[in-house]
């Protein structure tokens, strides 16, 4: 049901044409996938250079500065009673402080 995609910097990843299908095969399937630096300081900014713009035309939403431990928390516990769509804001709104988003 969910994914967490470790990537580089501020969210890099290859632009690899399988990749691209593979990751936007699986949102169109109702997999949740979440973009997350595996930097341990910084945030990822999807589209903020052309590596990411595959990620987010792919369906993959941006993890921000959440660390991996309390996206892996807070994916499961959406997941268990929330439809996809619901899953996929709420992964994306600083519900108890584990993120911080720049409005």
């Amino acid at each position: 049901k969910g994914v967490v995609l470790e990537t580089f910097g501020s969210g890099n990843a290859p632009s690899d044409k399988w990749l691209f299908e593979a990751l936007s095969e699986a949102t169109q399937n109702g997999v949740v996938i979440v973009n997350k630096t595996q930097c341990t300081k910084g945030s990822v900014e999807m589209g903020l250079y052309a590596t990411s713009l595959n990620l987010l035309s792919a369906g993959v939403i941006s993890g921000y500065d959440i660390t991996t431990e309390a996206i892996l928390t807070k994916m499961m516990y959406l997941l268990a009673d929330n439809d996809i769509d619901q899953v996929r804001r709420l992964l994306q709104l600083s519900l108890c402080g584990e993120m911080t988003i720049d409005d």
